[in-house]
């Protein structure tokens, strides 16, 4: 009987200890993987210009046609380009008249420059284009892939003196903004 006793205590110690055995076991687990993918296959590429683009050079007394004026747009265009980008500028035309009878006695096109401030480069080369021209002519060159990079530009009449000689009009002329990916 002590042998029955001694062997169903050994019995209960093992059944305990395998209880014990399993509980410290948890619970399963399973995984299952899964790809990502980020599939990016266009060039993304635009210019847009600020809420007030025109601009405005006024000369209204003699002193102003003797000394230099620039018109300063803050954050005149934004880029948004996924590559590196240069931009570039250029007129579409020669100045036009508001009297559409003066079509010879106008403002030479290369009266005007333009450049880009340098507070607001965005990882590029900045080259002033200090006379305006119908064909491109780059502004910012190597700009870095960003989205709303944000430039202030500045466009300025160095010598107005020619203008003296000009019929009180409107000259006009549109500018292009062109950003080309590299």
């Amino acid at each position: 009987m002590k042998k029955n006793l001694i062997l169903s205590l050994f019995a209960l110690v093992a059944l305990c200890l395998g209880q014990q055995a399993q509980a410290q076991v948890g619970p399963s687990v399973s995984t299952a993987p899964v790809t990502v993918n980020i599939d990016l296959q266009a060039a993304v590429l635009s210019i847009a210009l600020d809420a007030a683009p025109t601009v405005n050079f006024v000369y209204g007394t003699a002193a102003e046609y003797t000394a230099s004026k620039t018109v300063t747009k803050p954050g005149h265009l934004t880029v948004i380009s996924n590559k590196p980008y240069d931009l570039a500028v250029s007129a579409d035309g020669l100045f036009t008249s508001s009297n559409s009878t003066n079509t010879t006695n106008l403002p030479a096109l290369g009266i005007v420059g333009i450049t880009v401030d340098a507070a607001t480069l965005h990882g590029g080369t900045l080259t002033p284009v200090t006379a305006l021209t119908q064909v491109d002519q780059v502004l910012v060159s190597g700009a870095v892939a960003e989205i709303n990079a944000a430039y202030n530009v500045n466009y300025t009449i160095t010598n107005p003196s020619s203008l003296i000689s000009l019929p009180l009009e409107v000259y006009t002329t549109t500018v292009t903004y062109t950003a080309t990916q590299l």
